[in-house]
């Protein structure tokens, strides 16, 4: 019996270790950033995070808005406070290039506290920029660009809706979620390690498909397609309507699922 009460003790201790730990970082402070740029034709936007999402929508001219909301916890107000404001945000601006990017403190070089505080973007870039979206706990969403656009992120999913221009996406721990208004001449690139992968795009579009998976199978049943190569559940090389921009895509564990819209 006594040997059985030691691992529920152990476990009980540890449990009551991260109630603690909870309630010492109850307070929370946040504060708004907010910028607008006006950005040159064919300009680029780069904007970069750690912990947080990034939520991205067209503008409806030439101007960047960026809206950043920071977050910290900590075990009183004024801790958290302070956690708040070593959260920083960095511009490197010129007229044509906008990049904003979330700081958090380092200590020794390695990255220090951010598990107490985080930063959304939620950004408006012209239509047709060229633009780069990465942050690495959190998601990012993009919607409505026809510019050259990569998104990328480490532990969240990529979320892409109405896309018109060339496309990279990748993440290692979530999904993908693209949704293609046309198929771009520049092609599409989607990566994905630990998570599914969907693909819809419109009926009429001309691509050269190639998907593989290691973990999981591949559906494209509503497609027109014609395939070739050495094709299985977890291989497909095609072209649709002919032929067209390359759309690749490369998962390891998940499924791919290409579908119309």
């Amino acid at each position: 019996m006594r040997i059985l009460m030691v691992p529920l003790l152990a476990a009980t201790l540890a449990s009551a270790g991260c109630d603690l730990m909870t309630a010492n970082l109850r307070a929370e402070q946040s504060a708004q950033w907010q910028k607008t740029y006006a950005l040159a034709a064919n300009g680029s936007v780069d904007i970069e995070n750690v912990n947080g999402k990034i939520e991205v929508e067209p503008s409806s001219g030439s101007n960047v808005e960026v809206i950043a909301i920071k977050k910290a916890h900590g075990a009183s107000d004024e801790a958290a406070k302070a956690a708040l404001d070593r959260i920083t945000i960095a511009e490197d601006v010129s007229g044509d290039h906008v990049k904003i990017e979330a700081k958090f403190p380092r200590v020794g070089g390695i990255l220090s506290g951010s598990g107490n505080g985080s930063v959304e973007f939620h950004v408006k870039v012209p239509v047709g920029a060229t633009a780069k979206f990465a942050t690495v706990n959190g998601g990012v969403d993009v919607r409505g660009l026809s510019g050259r656009v990569n998104a990328e992120t480490t532990n969240g999913g990529v979320s892409a809706r109405d896309m018109a221009g060339q496309l990279d996406a990748s993440t290692t721990n979530g999904g993908l979620d693209i949704d293609l208004a046309k198929m771009p001449e520049g092609g599409v690139k989607l990566e994905c390690t630990n998570g599914g992968i969907k693909v819809r795009l419109p009926r009429d579009a001309k691509a050269t498909i190639s998907a593989t998976i290691t973990n999981g199978g591949i559906s494209a049943s509503d497609l027109p397609l014609e395939t070739s190569g050495d094709n299985s559940r977890r291989r497909l090389d095609a072209k649709m309507n002919g032929g067209g921009p390359r759309l690749e895509i490369e998962g390891t564990n998940g499924g791919i699922k290409l579908t119309s819209r």
